[in-house]
């Protein structure tokens, strides 16, 4: 196993071009460090991603890889290119060592609270920490980072430890949510549903979907004030698992979430979008949507959106 804790630039940095495309679980690189990636990591493999937070060094995902392309294949396969959309695919000019990762969906994790990289993980990981007089710990975890030329590599007992200490973080907030849940509301039902919406529109589900996805899954808006975390499959017709299970959940802008939420729109098992044809073509003209539109979908969402096309689509 070849596995890599990599540093990686903040979007607002980077001229606001995302990598790692956490949205979709993947990641390009180039030069050297595409040659790493090419020649080094293998399928399951893992990459872990750090980058600055205020004043820390934080792992914010990881990816279970399950394959590496270079990009000129990635390129050829027309499913990749409908798919995806990691800048390394969408320029023209191709690089030298240029390749594209993808992690498993189903087994990659963004997490919601993010694992600071300090000295006392340094030191259960073995990497040695020195600071010079005057640096500050951040400082000093910054330069070791880079020292390392933004890949440091880990071996399988430093991936264990890595894996045991986001995935508590990963469900902590999710098992608070639940133990809230429990706690009975005793509401008409109109009140109820009210309540729950603004329940989740604030809880961590929206936040972990803002983790993932960052914009509307149709029309790419951004401004998270005006994004609706939407469940697939409705709250009132979900068991507690379902309501917490971010498979179970899209990011739309409130347009396409209340078309979606009352069954005008649905999603086929490939993502192309299913349109109701009530709707004529001046609304669907002003509510923006069109027969081209599709979505990525995890193999953990096809459930839910069966469920949605078999019980809420109004064809």
């Amino acid at each position: 196993m070849t596995s890599y804790l990599i540093q990686y630039i903040d979007p607002k940095d980077n001229g606001d071009e995302e990598d790692p495309l956490f949205s979709e679980y993947t990641y390009g690189d180039k030069g050297n460090r595409g040659n790493t990636l090419k020649t080094q990591v293998l399928k399951g493999d893992f990459l872990f991603f750090n980058r600055s937070i205020e004043d820390k060094v934080c792992i914010t995902a990881f990816y279970e890889v399950v394959e590496v392309l270079k990009i000129q294949k990635a390129k050829m396969d027309n499913s990749i290119m409908r798919n995806y959309r990691n800048p390394h695919l969408l320029r023209n000019n191709v690089q030298e060592n240029e390749v594209i990762v993808f992690g498993n969906p189903d087994k990659s994790m963004i997490l919601d609270t993010p694992l600071e990289v300090n000295r006392e993980l340094l030191e259960e990981l073995s990497i040695e920490l020195k600071p010079s007089p005057n640096q500050t710990e951040k400082a000093a975890i910054s330069s070791r980072l880079k020292n390392y030329g933004r890949f440091i590599p880990l071996d399988d007992s430093q991936v264990n430890i890595l894996l045991k200490k986001v995935n508590p973080l990963h469900t902590a907030s999710f098992l608070k949510l639940q133990k809230d849940l429990e706690t009975p509301i005793v509401l008409n039902k109109t009140e109820k549903d009210s309540v729950v919406k603004a329940r989740i529109g604030q809880s961590i589900f929206k936040r972990t979907l803002l983790a993932v996805e960052k914009k509307c899954r149709l029309c790419g808006v951004s401004d998270e004030r005006l994004l609706v975390a939407s469940h697939i499959k409705p709250w009132s017709d979900s068991n507690n698992q379902e309501r917490l299970d971010v498979n179970n959940g899209l990011l739309l802008c409130p347009n396409h979430d209340s078309l979606f939420d009352k069954g005008y729109i649905s999603f086929e098992k490939d993502g192309l979008i299913l349109i109701s044809k009530s709707l004529d073509k001046y609304s669907k003209l002003f509510l923006n949507i069109n027969e081209t539109m599709n979505i990525r979908m995890k193999e953990s969402q096809q459930q839910y959106m069966k469920w949605h096309r078999e019980n809420k689509f109004k064809i």
